[in-house]
């Protein structure tokens, strides 16, 4: 086994934890708060696209992986890895951050040979998430700068302060006296419904880079948020020419205004105006007159400077005809005609989102075709056009105004690849007006937290007992995945996987209930401020508070359990008294149908001598008949004479026919009489009022 002389060590530790050139470079520091999402971007040159990415713990080639990836979202418990080959860069968010955080981390590259690493502090801090906002703020000598501070809602009514320093130590240079408050070139002001207080630094300097603090004025320990303010000298950039005064330009005898204007540098800059190499301005603007033309063709273009440099403008060319007492001129600038067009430039886009472009024209083009074009020559490709209808193609759209001489061209679900230049355009018979546009699209992290808000505001008149709140990042490239968890002693529990949260009073089973939502793009997650339920101690009505923290919204709904009782009482009484009518119903058929029995068969006697006896002939049914001195009738044969008494049979009568015919009137029935000793089963033997019953009574089975 090789030993290694001690001394070796130190050479070799340095080679470990150094980093290969410019490969690979991050931000560092990184400061975060416990309880909340931070994401840190390495960038990398373009020759590792293909590479394995990786973050470790440490910050020498001795650390431990964390998570890495091959070109795939990864994620490893509370961190993820997205790699962005197109843009160069891979970014690590760590979400949940925890005290124990801290500490030395790499960004890293897996190669063949040394692998290339960046070295990251990362720096958490113990204010549990009471106040936080953007950690690192760039700004420009001679511009300004604003800071947001975000807070929580219970600190709503307290002092909020801007520091300088990161410890508690820090000397206040503004704070807020109500809600607003001034110092020099700093101001102040906070807004209490948002819970944010904005920090504008004016004119900056050099000298103002620095650590700085976000505070709240407690009676206790004061919540602190350090920023990093890095002012640095910018060169300006290439000036952009426009027309101030187009409406001027359909009078031919009329002027002109150019303007001149660097959108970024160092301030002050200055501008002065030149034809050809002679100085004839020293402001931003050029009056073009047609009567100081003395030539029939004139040039001219501005500068811009600062301490940092010089820029020039492109070349604006005046084409003059001037004849007797009419004198016109047409000026060019770029594919600018006259200010016969002009928008906005540059137009910036986020992935996923749409975007809308304003061509303003002059009202000698209302009935002209317009169109919209990829690239900044005549020679461009188009994309739509349109002759006065809104047309459509692809993702893209036109719609003409000739009221308000504006065409407007949309471009839906922006993608990268939509950066460059493009033109709004005006087909014509000579050379189209056209005006430049860069469109430049890029990848947009969300919003520092996601926006919490009441959705349906009618349902605060507690129709169904219920409130529903949504959530929803302003910023951040599409699609835009959300989810809710409800916050519980036990951990985090994800309940719901969509962007609204429906509060229902009657499925809370505490007193008390925190909810957020968490937003989330494929450059990191973001978390809302946090939701508080206080539900009633009552159970008789329910009720409960929804609070959001920072947007100075309360609502509260109420359901009363007692009018479902009186709903469940109203049910049984009805439920009882349609059963009561259904019995009655059915003990009313049963009586009509026994009444119907009991009278079916009747006896009564002959019209002639009481010789015959009149039955009604029913189809197989029981007859039940009085038969009192049948005298001459066959069956009277079979009798006791038992003068002054009635005798009772049971009859069976059967018809011949099937057919529903009464007997004939003449026609006689003569039935067999069996005779028994005892009253037949289901016959009653009558009484007579105050006459006790004949023990000589007869009972007889007839068969006819």
């Amino acid at each position: 086994m090789v030993s290694l002389d001690k001394t070796m060590w130190i050479p070799m530790l340095l080679i470990y934890s150094l980093p290969v050139s410019d490969a690979l470079r991050a931000k560092t520091p990184v400061r975060g708060v416990v309880g909340t999402n931070i994401t840190i971007d390495c960038h990398y040159e373009s020759q590792y696209r293909s590479h394995t990415k990786y973050w470790c713990l440490g910050w020498t080639r001795l650390c431990s992986d964390v998570v890495k990836t091959n070109g795939q979202h990864r994620r490893r418990r509370r961190v993820s890895i997205t790699d962005n080959p197109t843009q160069g860069m891979f970014t690590v968010t760590v979400e949940d951050l925890l005290s124990r955080d801290t500490g030395w981390y790499s960004c890293g590259i897996t190669t063949s040979g040394l692998d290339p690493m960046f070295n990251v502090r990362l720096q958490v801090s113990d204010v549990s998430g009471a106040l936080w906002g953007k950690q690192r703020v760039e700004g420009v000598v001679g511009r300004a700068v604003t800071i947001d501070c975000h807070y929580e809602a219970k600190y709503r009514s307290h002092t909020k302060y801007w520091c300088q320093g990161w410890t508690r130590q820090c000397r206040v240079l503004l704070e807020t006296n109500g809600q607003h408050g001034r110092s020099g070139r700093g101001s102040i002001t906070d807004n209490p419904a948002r819970g944010i207080f904005t920090v504008t630094v004016e004119d900056l300097r050099s000298g103002d880079t620095g650590w700085y603090s976000c505070g709240i004025t407690t009676s206790g320990y004061d919540p602190l948020f350090n920023v990093y303010l890095t002012v640095s000298d910018e060169p300006v950039s290439v000036p952009v020419l426009g027309l101030l005064s187009p409406a001027n330009v359909p009078d031919v005898r009329g002027s002109v205004t150019v303007s001149c204007k660097s959108e970024r540098g160092s301030l002050p800059i200055s501008y002065t105006w030149y034809e050809n190499t002679l100085k004839i301005s020293n402001n931003n603007n050029l009056d073009l007159r047609c009567r100081s033309f003395k030539l029939q063709s004139h040039q001219y273009y501005c500068k811009a400077s600062n301490d940092n440099g010089t820029k020039s403008s492109e070349m604006v060319t005046v084409a003059v005809s001037n004849t007797g007492e009419n004198c016109s001129y047409v000026v060019h600038f770029g594919n600018n005609v006259s200010g016969a067009l002009r928008a906005e430039t540059p137009v910036r886009g986020v992935v996923g989102k749409n975007i809308t472009i304003d061509c303003h024209y002059e009202s000698q083009y209302r009935s002209h075709t317009k169109y919209w074009c990829h690239g900044w020559t005549r020679c461009c490709s188009v994309v739509v056009e349109t002759n006065g209808q809104h047309r459509r193609r692809g993702r893209g759209s036109i719609t003409d105004d000739p009221e308000r001489r504006i065409f407007t061209v949309t471009v839906e679900d922006l993608h990268s690849k939509d950066t460059g230049r493009y033109s709004c355009g005006i087909t014509t018979y000579g050379c189209d007006p056209m005006f430049n546009v860069q469109l430049q699209v890029s990848d947009d992290p969300l919003s520092t937290f996601p926006a919490v808000g009441a959705t349906i505001p009618g349902n605060f008149s507690c129709r169904g007992g219920s409130v529903t709140v949504s959530c929803e990042s302003v910023r951040g490239s599409l699609p835009i995945s959300y989810s809710w968890y409800e916050k519980t002693p036990s951990g985090d529990s994800k309940i719901s996987d969509n962007n609204t949260l429906d509060l229902h009073c009657q499925s809370f089973k505490h007193q008390h209930h925190q909810y957020y939502c968490t937003a989330s793009n494929k450059l990191g997650s973001k978390s809302s401020e946090m939701v508080n339920v206080s539900i009633s101690s009552s159970d008789v009505p329910c009720s409960f508070l929804v609070e959001i923290n920072g947007t100075g919204l309360e609502y509260s709904c109420q359901t009363s359990k007692r009018s479902k009782y009186t709903s469940r009482i109203n049910y049984i009484v009805v439920s009882g008294v349609t059963v009561l009518l259904l019995i009655l119903i059915i003990a009313f058929f049963w009586y009509r149908k026994r009444k119907t029995e009991e009278s079916k068969c009747n006896t009564s006697h002959g019209e002639a001598n009481n010789e015959t006896q009149e039955i009604t002939v029913l189809e197989g049914t029981d007859v039940y008949a009085n038969l009192q001195q049948l005298g001459n009738n066959r069956a009277g044969d079979h009798l006791d004479n038992n003068e002054g008494e009635i005798t009772y049979a049971v009859v069976k009568c059967q018809r011949k026919t099937r057919s529903r015919q009464h007997v004939a009137d003449n026609a006689v029935i003569y039935a067999d009489v069996n005779f028994h000793r005892n009253c037949p089963k289901g016959i009653r033997k009558p009484h007579s009022p105050g006459t006790p019953e004949n023990t000589e009574s007869i009972y007889a089975s007839v068969v006819s």
